[in-house]
């Protein structure tokens, strides 16, 4: 405790050399915080909307193989008493909606043009088209399928109706109230052709070109299967899925939302490499910073060693001595840095965020920094600032109490 004391009051003593030697790990850490802020609520948002494209927290399939290949082929992964196992996930904690899906391949026809659509199917109160304009917070109990250009989207007493991508109406020449022929291989090789009316038409980067949905209940009819390959499960947060999961009956096959979006995934991997290199960045310079400063403070005070060892101070007291001093001087600038980072953090939450578009939608993206921003920050900022002061912590206990006043 007297160590710590005697490197508190060392380091108020040359209060001016420690603002200088801390402002560098101050501003270091607190850009830092805000990034990291920043990037966590990117890919928080990141992760939600991938969940909410389409892929649901959870799926559940008869068979493991319709999630290799029956996303648009459901024919052979037909999910028996599917109406039974939708109200048992529902009653389950945690769980915010269930409901079916389905999805084919069409080719879809007007006048003399033609083109092939990957049709998606889910219930029109769970879909949800933007309406392209202003920041865009969709609901987070409905799949949000991009922005309307043109049109509107489904409603749940709408049969036979269409919402096509952008691009894919733009080829076939279609405008909102035309009418889409659609023809469909049915399994056995038999043709299903119908008629949709076009009720709206969306932007959504790399699917309006091939993409359009229809209501459930329509997509059933269509394709002749009255019972859907897969069950879609949205969760009131995160932490429940695995439990979700656990509860299913034996023998379903099921896919999380960590199993289906890949590329978050991958993303996020790269993302905490990437925070990992800018941290070792700002830690290799601050150890940098406060050797440098810290060999100048030791080679000043020569004389107060000497005396200190000549009045028998061990060696080990003035080494700690001295790495305390590293050390606090560490803890001050992370505490420092860190606070300022959440100052800003809260500055810009305050203003309403920064804000991101993608394709015609745009996001506000809050930066809101974590509690392991802290400990991130504190813990490797003192163990850097003390391995900065070994150095000539051990060059002061080397010389003798004579050579150490001499040097003076």
């Amino acid at each position: 405790m007297k160590n710590i004391v005697m490197a508190w009051r060392s380091i108020l003593r040359h209060g001016r050399r420690t603002i200088v030697t801390v402002s560098a790990l101050v501003l270091g850490l607190a850009g830092l915080v805000v990034f990291q802020g920043f990037l966590g609520q990117m890919m928080q948002g990141f992760r939600d909307g991938m969940i909410l494209s389409g892929i649901g927290h959870l799926q559940v399939a008869a068979n493991a193989k319709y999630f290799v290949d029956g996303e648009f082929n459901p024919f052979p992964y037909s999910l028996a008493d599917s109406k039974a196992l939708s109200d048992s996930l529902a009653r389950e904690p945690g769980v915010m909606a269930v409901f079916p899906s389905t999805g084919f391949v069409a080719v879809a026809g007007i006048g003399d043009k033609s083109a092939t659509l990957l049709v998606k199917a889910y219930p029109p109160d769970r879909m949800y088209f933007s309406s392209g304009s202003g920041v865009v917070t969709p609901p987070s109990d409905k799949f949000n399928l991009g922005a309307l250009v043109a049109g509107a989207g489904l409603k749940t007493e709408d049969r036979d109706k269409l919402v096509v991508g952008e691009i894919a109406a733009r080829v076939l020449g279609a405008k909102v109230g035309d009418v889409l022929t659609l023809m469909a291989i049915l399994p056995g090789g038999n043709l299903e052709g119908r008629d949709f009316t076009v009720s709206g038409i969306f932007s959504s980067p790399g699917k309006d070109k091939s993409f359009a949905y229809t209501d459930y209940a329509t997509a059933s009819s269509f394709i002749r299967m009255p019972q859907p390959p897969v069950l879609i499960v949205l969760a009131r947060n995160i932490a429940s899925v695995p439990r979700i999961a656990q509860s299913l009956p034996a023998g379903l096959a099921h896919r999380t939302w960590r199993d289906l979006a890949t590329l978050f995934v991958q993303v996020s991997s790269i993302i905490g490499s990437f925070l990992t290199v800018i941290r070792l960045i700002i830690l290799l310079v601050t150890l940098f910073i406060l050797a440098n400063s810290m060999n100048r403070s030791v080679l000043e005070r020569m004389r107060e060693w000497g005396t200190l060892r000549a009045i028998g101070t061990k060696k080990r007291d003035i080494l700690s001595l001295i790495l305390w001093e590293g050390g606090l001087q560490g803890l001050l600038g992370a505490l420092a840095g860190t606070a300022l980072g959440f100052i800003i953090s809260w500055i810009i939450d305050a203003s309403g965020g920064l804000s991101y578009h993608s394709g015609a939608q745009s996001y506000a993206v809050m930066v809101r920094p974590g509690l392991d921003s802290v400990w991130l920050s504190v813990i490797p900022a003192v163990l850097t600032a003390g391995l900065a002061a070994l150095v000539p912590g051990i060059r002061a206990i080397r010389l003798t109490p004579s050579r150490c006043l001499r040097e003076a």
